[in-house]
């Protein structure tokens, strides 16, 4: 009976892990993004990059891997832009951050949302001595009470 319960939960934090992997692959290259609430963040972290832990913040993190043969990506520097669009036509530029930690780098900004609000991500980045790229997607996003 544990076996099948610690299997179960197993199971279920690889699928959801495996949803929550957001990428897409463009002139031997993956885009990887994710959008969460600022709560989400330990405090710890937060405060390293500068981040106010709000529900009604969320934060945006993009990375850039230049794809190899073996399968890992080398992570790579761009000039990056990303902008959220609402339904009606509101746009507001993101400012973002390069985060270098060892051989990683990130882009992350964060930004107010407003509760269950449908947004568009507009990203424009272009790889440093590489190609350029344009990639829109849409999030819903929730305020968290805190």
């Amino acid at each position: 009976m544990l076996r099948q319960l610690l299997i179960t939960c197993l199971l279920t934090l690889v699928g959801t892990l495996a949803w929550a992997e957001q990428k897409v692959d463009f002139s031997g290259h993956e885009l990887h993004y994710i959008i969460l609430n600022t709560t989400e963040l330990p405090p710890k972290i937060a405060a390293r990059y500068q981040i106010v832990r709000s529900g009604k913040r969320a934060f945006i993190n993009l990375s850039i891997l230049e794809k190899s043969a073996d399968g890992f990506g080398t992570p790579v520097s761009a000039q990056v832009k990303a902008r959220q669009r609402t339904l009606i036509g509101q746009i507001a530029d993101i400012e973002l951050q390069e985060i270098r930690e060892g051989d990683s780098i990130y882009y992350i900004g964060s930004f107010e949302i407003l509760n269950r609000d449908n947004l568009w991500f507009d990203i424009n980045l272009t790889v440093t001595d590489g190609p350029g790229f344009e990639f829109s997607f849409p999030q819903q996003v929730w305020q968290e009470a805190k």
